[in-house]
């Protein structure tokens, strides 16, 4: 009785300290996330799932884009100079290319912060600044 009850103890123990090991490495994090209304109203949302990149959503008029799965390749970049920093994030499927970047400035006294879309399909291609709600972790994502 006691060896049973000292069992089921441990693997209660056990079950405590793996399943939020689990929770976290299967969570999602908010890597990006943009809303414009010009040229088009459009919504993009980036997620990060344990080491991997995912396009979770890419509505342009209401209507799905570009699904996640046509992507082949993603790959992070930086660019820095004196008062400027520019960090983007390129999914990458053949025919189409999504990129997200974010942009921040110092120069000329002037603060700039802008954060983009661009979609480049069948070699047409659309930008977008998104509005003031925008996320952007881009750079906390170390280049690849």
């Amino acid at each position: 009785m006691i060896k049973s009850n000292l069992g089921k103890f441990f693997l209660i123990i056990a079950l405590f300290f793996i399943a939020p090991c689990n929770e976290a490495q299967g969570a999602s994090q908010v890597i990006f996330k943009c809303n414009a209304d010009v040229p088009t109203p459009i919504e993009l949302v980036i997620n990060k799932v344990g080491s991997k990149f995912h396009l979770a959503e890419f509505t342009i008029n209401v209507a799905p884009v570009i699904d996640s799965a046509d992507f082949k390749a993603v790959e992070k970049s930086s660019y820095h100079r004196t008062l400027v920093t520019e960090h983007s994030l390129t999914f990458n499927g053949g025919e189409s290319e999504v990129i997200v970047g974010d942009y921040y400035s110092e120069e000329f006294d002037t603060v700039t912060k802008e954060n983009t879309v661009t979609l480049q399909k069948n070699d047409i291609k659309k930008y977008w600044a998104c509005d003031s709600t925008a996320i952007s972790k881009l750079a906390s994502i170390e280049d690849f």
